[in-house]
């Protein structure tokens, strides 16, 4: 568990590294120009329902079989969390990220499927709720006329993914507390407490679950202190430790990976340079600093290894393992720079799609070899997004990853599944055509003693032409066939950013 001198520098960690000293100035009331972009934008382009507000009210309603049937014995429950309100009293978020979390679960069975969408019920949503406008500054905003912050939690949105943890869902940010959820009903419960002077310290967004243990994983970043928190817990729920890593460079870490003798960190080029708020704005891209490859042995966090890479940035990992000799191979979605982070989040808040595209992610193979020695490998000429793998293979050697892809002439993002082999290159995908917009696929295996790969790829997305949000559901190894069945709701929900799955 946590020694005393840890749990007296994790309270520290609560405070943000200097956030909560930071009031933003009040600023006179105009004509806001990113929401009027936005208004005119969505009145005759449908591809701009990926960001539209959810009603307060959330969503209720049940899906249309539109193809193929559903295959005997699968049933569970897809959640799917992302931001769903972006403004109110006529002024607009203006970075994606930003907006409030709006919480989906799509319910599947034989007798059909049951959508809901709520609204995260986190402090700030119902402040703001109550105000009827938005008050607290948040990653990439700061509304008119804001009020000061006092920790990371005021301007929590819960808005980037969601973790099963024994009976309870979580609803994940990056900057501070999990949010807790009721798995049935999406009621709120509050922030998580963990206890031991955790509360507010923050639990990133893509937790990582051993197989067999279920000892889950996770950390999360003081970007300005350049340290991170390391997470272990129970299946159950119970917190087994948490302590500080220092001296890791303050470069907006989103993700990680293991394997089964290490955490695995890679960070990125986009680096702290001093608080300010917007709070992204505290970052800058380095073209000169290299990406750092950190490996934290998980029986004893102050051994380390390290590897300095080419400058660049991720945002998500596929997974990885760890050789005999200690070498690690991981793969991701790499690019060249922040590009996305820094413009294209900005121009999706105005309804514009993002043009340059040079610098969009690509799949890449790394490896980390002893004596600091390094390796990147292109696994493909697409762009590529969100990979995932079989998740009975995390931190394990394995051979597939699935991920959404696209091409430079489609600025609009992803229209394909694919699959990968990481070990021959062996490619297969589907692509839904130029007016559906996919988001993060799920990899659900067929069984809890099938083999590596066996199981189905479930996936929701916008068909721009209908106006309607679809699921889709194809066996993993046939994508090309298409889906084995997909349904569409009654309306457009706004994409989501992360999910996990419940089996029934």
């Amino acid at each position: 568990m946590t020694t005393t001198s840890r749990r007296e520098a994790l309270k520290l960690f609560a405070a943000a590294g200097g956030v909560a000293a930071l009031t933003p100035a009040a600023f006179a009331r105009a004509a806001d120009p990113v929401f009027l972009d936005y208004a005119a934008a969505s009145a005759d382009d449908p591809w701009t329902l990926i960001v539209r507000d959810a009603p307060s009210q959330g969503f209720d309603g049940q899906a249309e079989l539109i193809n193929g049937r559903l295959p005997d014995g699968f049933a569970g429950t897809l959640y799917r969390n992302g931001p769903g309100r972006f403004s109110r009293q006529d002024w607009r978020y203006r970075h994606w990220f930003d907006g409030d979390g709006f919480l989906q679960s799509w319910q599947i069975g034989q007798d059909g499927i049951n959508h809901r969408g709520r609204f995260i019920q986190t402090d700030k949503w119902q402040t703001e709720e109550a105000a009827g406008r938005f008050i607290l500054p948040a990653l990439g905003s700061v509304p008119p006329n804001p009020g000061g912050l006092s920790g990371p939690d005021d301007m929590n949105v819960a808005n980037t993914s969601v973790l099963l943890l024994g009976h309870e869902l979580l609803a994940l940010w990056e900057g501070g507390s999990a949010w807790s959820i009721d798995p049935d009903t999406l009621d709120s419960r509050g922030a998580r407490r963990w206890g031991q002077g955790l509360d507010g310290v923050p639990f990133s967004a893509h937790p990582k679950r051993e197989p067999g243990s279920g000892i889950i994983w996770n950390f999360g970043q003081d970007a300005s202190s350049e340290r991170l928190v390391l997470w272990k817990i129970a299946p159950d729920g119970t917190l087994l430790n948490a302590g500080l890593v220092n001296d890791v460079p303050g470069g907006m870490i989103h993700d990680f990976v293991i394997t089964e003798r290490s955490l695995v960190f890679l960070v990125g080029s986009y680096r702290f340079q001093q608080m300010r708020l917007p709070f992204i704005e505290s970052f800058q891209f380095d073209p000169e600093a290299p990406m750092r490859a950190i490996a934290v042995d998980k029986d004893d966090w102050s051994v380390r290894r390290s590897w300095d890479l080419p400058p660049g940035f991720l945002f998500h990992f596929g997974g990885a393992w760890e050789e005999t000799d200690g070498t690690i191979r991981l793969d991701a979605a790499l690019s060249q720079d922040a590009r996305f982070a820094m413009a294209g989040a900005y121009d999706v808040m105005r309804g514009h799609a993002e043009t340059d595209t040079d610098a969009q992610s690509r799949h890449m193979q790394v490896t980390l070899s002893p004596g600091g020695r390094s390796r990147i490998e292109a696994l493909g000429d697409a762009y590529i997004e969100f990979p995932q793998i079989d998740p009975r293979q995390t931190g394990l050697r394995r051979r597939e990853t699935w991920h959404v892809a696209w091409d430079a002439d489609q600025p609009r993002g992803a229209n394909r599944i694919e699959r990968r082999n990481l070990h021959t290159g062996a490619r297969d995908g589907f692509d839904h055509g130029a007016h559906v917009y996919v988001e993060e696929p799920l990899f659900v295996p067929a069984a809890a003693d099938a083999a590596e790969g066996e199981g189905w790829i479930v996936h929701t997305a916008l068909n721009a032409l209908a106006q309607r949000t679809e699921l889709h559901l194809f066996n993993a190894q046939q994508l090309a066939d298409g889906p084995v069945a997909s349904w569409r709701l009654p309306y457009a929900c706004p994409f989501g950013f992360h999910g996990c799955w419940r089996s029934a």
